[in-house]
C-alpha cells in the first residue's frame, strides 16, 4: 500500500467496488466529524457531532495551524487505522440503482439489510439520510454521491469541465501508532481555487456528502511527515482561511485556542475523505 498522496483522473474508476453483494456491516464507532459533515439542525455553524467532543481526546490531533506544518517543526498528529478500507469505495451504480435512498424509505430500507429499528446501524442510516436531505445554506451546493458517476456529474455541474481530479490522503499502516509526533520533511501548496471536499457517511453501501462553498477561502497542502518510529505518512491537509461565521463552540476552537476569526483553523483530511478539484 503506497503512502503517497492519491491522485486520479476522471478515467480511473478509484472508488468501484467490484464485490457480489452490498454490505451490512456500518461502522458505528465515534468519528470526529469536519467542517462540512453537519446534519440539518447545525450544519450551518460546522457542528455535528462537535459540540460534545472531548478536545483532550486524540482524534482532536488532526487540527492545526499554517505554522505548524513548517518544515522542521515537530507535534503530535492522529492518524486512525481504518479496519475494512474497502467500505470507502463505491458500488457500481448499476448495484444500487434500485434501491431507494430517502428517509421515507427508511422502514423498506432497514428489512431490505436486515437492521432492526432501534440498532446503532439503524441510526446512522436515519442520520445520513437526514444530511442528504437537508437544505445547505444558501452560499452552498450540496450533494450526496451513492456512486463515482454521481460524484463526477455533480463535479461537473459546479466546475463545467469533464476532466476532474480526485484526491485523498493515504492509508497509515496498521503498525504506525495512531498519535505520535511527526516532523514536518515538505509541505507543499497544491490548490488555492475551486474545491469540493467530500465526506464519507455511514451507510450500507459508499455514501459521500460533498459541499461546493462558494465564498469560503481554503488552501490545500500535501505535507510529507516523519514519525517518531521513523514511518512517513504523506497526508492531504487543508486550512480554512476564514473561521468568522463558524460557531464559538467548535471543536476546533477549543482545541486551539481560539475564537471565531481569529485565526484560520487546519486539519489533516482523513483518508477516508476526498477533495474533487478541476484539472
Amino acid at each position: 500500500m503506497g503512502n503517497g498522496v492519491v491522485y486520479c483522473s476522471i478515467l480511473l474508476l478509484l472508488f468501484v467496488k467490484v464485490g457480489p453483494g452490498l454490505s451490512s456491516n456500518i461502522g458505528v464507532d465515534d468519528v470526529l466529524q469536519l467542517p462540512g459533515t453537519e446534519h440539518r439542525e447545525d450544519r450551518k455553524h460546522h457542528l455535528h457531532g462537535q459540540m460534545n467532543s472531548d478536545p483532550t481526546s486524540p482524534g482532536v490531533k488532526i487540527f492545526g495551524f499554517l505554522k505548524d506544518i513548517e518544515v522542521g517543526n515537530t507535534r503530535p498528529f492522529y492518524f486512525p487505522h481504518l479496519q475494512d478500507p474497502t467500505s470507502f469505495e463505491f458500488f457500481p451504480e448499476e448495484q444500487i440503482r434500485d434501491i431507494p435512498f430517502s428517509s421515507e424509505a427508511l422502514p423498506q430500507l432497514l428489512r431490505f439489510f436486515s437492521f432492526s429499528p432501534d440498532s446503532p446501524q439503524a441510526m446512522a442510516m436515519k442520520q445520513t439520510l437526514e444530511l442528504c436531505e437537508s437544505e445547505p445554506p444558501k452560499e452552498e451546493v450540496y450533494h450526496c454521491a451513492t456512486s463515482l458517476e454521481s460524484l463526477l456529474d455533480f463535479a461537473h455541474r459546479v466546475f463545467g469541465s469533464d476532466r476532474i481530479t480526485i484526491l485523498r490522503s493515504p492509508l497509515v499502516s496498521n503498525s504506525t501508532p495512531p498519535v505520535q509526533n511527526y516532523t514536518v520533511v515538505e509541505s507543499k501548496e497544491i490548490w488555492t481555487g475551486k474545491m469540493i471536499p467530500c465526506h464519507y457517511q455511514k451507510y450500507p453501501y459508499a455514501v459521500y456528502s460533498c459541499h461546493f462553498d462558494m465564498v469560503s477561502r481554503n488552501k490545500l497542502f500535501a505535507l510529507s511527515l516523519r514519525g517518531d518510529n521513523g514511518d512517513t505518512v504523506n497526508p492531504v491537509f487543508i486550512c480554512h482561511l476564514d473561521t468568522s461565521t463558524w460557531d464559538a463552540d467548535h471543536i476546533a476552537f477549543r482545541t486551539l485556542g481560539v475564537k471565531p476569526g481569529e485565526s484560520e483553523v487546519c486539519h489533516i483530511m482523513p483518508a477516508q475523505d476526498l477533495f474533487l478539484l478541476p484539472k
